[in-house]
């Protein structure tokens, strides 16, 4: 072993002891001389790591990159410092350029899917697991991970069996448990997540923590919901996510007062976690832009994309979150010849690839719009949505639609139809200050990040009201308007209306929706796998003393509405 070898081979040990100062001392030794050597880079990298120093950590690892770009762990270890470091975008950019110089890189494929399944970009971060899982093995972690993201995308069945694996694999960890008690839940099957919550709360409790708020929402899927609020009254300190069950559950129950107080802190307590708040000034900013930039004559300068026939086409279910989006996708997809897409997150895409590509005209500037993008824009924007629902799985032969129920999407409404001109459009109504309560009590980030306190959440809901009132009469942009209380009170007459928007028979199943196999991955999954039923309307009117500073802000969507305030 010569000189270095030997060095290194002493700096290995030390490190591996413990003894991190030494480890750097000689791994510096052989740097001193060839500031290239691959393994004196890695010893100190790992070295620095340990004795806190980041910036010098980062230095190592970039340049043991430069020395080796077709080596993994460089770019490996350098994503997970900048990952523990609060740099998520720059891990994510790295990920890829690791993934982009060898798809073979398991580690990077497994992070970047991670990256993207925590920022509910399901369907990508999911292929990159699966690589992930067909590079290195069946590992316990990955099919965990996977297994999480495919039950948030709503794939149950799949998901189960995936956790299922893992925690054979590694009966001790207890995230693998709790998720799959999470989906039998969902799936309505309560006495076999019962039995698995079982066992996770003897890990827990092991691990030092519980699974009160899963135990307390798997009882209030059952007549023993009562049970489940005693768990959350018995608590001295609730999260923000359990404040705001208990405040269900509170409401249940008619306790009111309580349930709101619950509400209120629960919001809070998310909002101070997230670091999450309302930009009202660069929303309203935006929503001026776009009035500008689509003024009547603006868009009738631009130009339609042609339909892509022989593919299915979009049907755009739009309305404010807690509204009856859910249920009327519900309702749509339990057609069959309709396809459920859920909240895809296209209509975002469009507007980011409008910007790029008009060099910054939209959406402030219509007249730095060229001819070219005025005649072009809209094509491009059609063929980019068709890809990604191809990716997604959503033009496979078999249906003539899907559903694309992302809420808020009316925001993008005019880019939605210069793209796609013929795309049924169906607008979901609901009392505003029954939307309110609902808004209130649950978590979405939807409307940016509007949900946290009620004057953010009834101010976002009056500019999107007023927002698509000028669409509507300002553009000529229709919709099928569908009242979340009318369908409840005439199921079958809706239903059929709605259909005849769609250009499709009704079918019984529709009547039936509740019935359907298939999960829909949203607050409101509980809902619709119930039949049709009244208890939401009207929900705000104990709530009246609460709703008050808001209710005038309300007062012209309540009265488009034709709603009594």
């Amino acid at each position: 072993m010569n000189g270095d070898a030997a060095l290194i081979a002493r700096a290995r040990a030390a490190y591996g002891e413990g003894r991190h100062a030494l480890a750097a001392q000689l791994a510096g030794e052989v740097l001193a001389r060839d500031w290239a050597t691959l393994d004196a880079l890695e010893v100190m990298a790992l070295a620095r790591r340990a004795l806190g120093d980041v910036t010098e950590t980062e230095r190592l690892l970039r340049r043991a990159i430069a020395v080796a770009p077709e080596r993994h762990w460089p770019r490996d270890d350098l994503a997970r410092l900048l990952l523990e470091t609060g740099r998520p975008d720059a891990a994510e950019q790295l990920c890829r350029e690791a993934i982009q110089a060898d798809p073979a890189n398991a580690n990077a494929q497994a992070m970047l899917g991670n990256l993207l399944s925590e920022r509910e970009e399901l369907v990508e971060g999911a292929a990159h697991l699966r690589k992930a899982i067909a590079l290195a093995g069946p590992h316990p972690q990955l099919q965990a991970n996977l297994g999480r993201n495919l039950a948030r995308q709503g794939l149950l069945a799949e998901a189960e069996a995936l956790l299922r694996e893992a925690i054979a694999a590694t009966p001790e960890a207890l995230p693998p448990l709790a998720w799959l008690a999470e989906i039998l839940e969902q799936g309505r099957r309560f006495d076999e997540a019962s039995v698995v919550l079982d066992a996770a709360e003897v890990l827990a409790a092991k691990q030092g923590t519980d699974v009160t708020l899963q135990r307390a929402t798997l009882l209030s899927r059952t007549p023993d919901w009562r049970r489940g609020l005693a768990l959350l009254d018995a608590e001295s300190a609730l999260s923000g996510a359990a404040l705001l069950q208990r405040g269900r559950l509170r409401d249940r129950a008619a306790r009111h007062g309580e349930a709101w107080q619950d509400f209120i802190a629960g919001k809070a307590a998310l909002a101070r976690l997230s670091g999450r708040a309302y930009p009202q000034a660069a929303v309203d900013r935006l929503v001026a832009d776009l009035r500008s930039f689509f003024a009547p004559e603006n868009l009738a300068a631009m130009m339609p994309a042609p339909v892509v026939a022989g593919v299915p086409q979009p049907i755009f279910i739009l309305g404010f979150p807690r509204s009856g989006t859910t249920l009327t996708e519900q309702v749509i997809a339990s057609h069959s010849r309709v396809r459920a897409g859920g909240e895809l997150p296209f209509a975002a895409e469009l507007t980011a690839i409008a910007a790029a590509r008009s060099e910054g005209a939209y959406p402030g500037r219509f007249d730095a719009l060229s001819g070219t993008m005025r005649a072009g824009l809209a094509t491009e924007l059609r063929d980019h949505y068709l890809a990604r629902a191809n990716a997604f799985g959503l033009l496979a032969p078999g249906a003539d639609f899907f559903t694309d129920k992302m809420p808020l999407n009316a925001l993008y409404l005019p880019l939605l139809r210069l793209a796609f001109p013929a795309a049924p459009l169906v607008s979901v109504t609901r009392h505003p200050l029954d939307v309110m309560v609902s808004a209130m009590s649950h978590d979405f980030t939807h409307g940016f990040d509007c949900g946290y306190r009620l004057e953010d959440a009834a101010r976002h809901f009056a500019t999107m009201s007023a927002l698509a009132e000028h669409w509507r009469d300002g553009l000529g942009i229709r919709s099928h308007a569908l009242g979340y209380e009318r369908l409840v009170a005439a199921q079958a007459a809706e239903t059929a209306a709605l259909m005849v928007h769609l250009g499709l028979a009704m079918e019984p199943a529709q009547l039936a929706f509740h019935e359907s196999a298939r999960f829909a991955p949203t607050p409101s999954y509980a809902q619709v796998q119930e039949p049709l039923n009244d208890r939401s309307i009207g929900r705000w009117r104990p709530y009246a003393g609460a709703l008050e500073p808001v209710r005038a802000m309300l007062a012209d969507a309540i009265a488009r509405g034709g709603y009594a305030a």
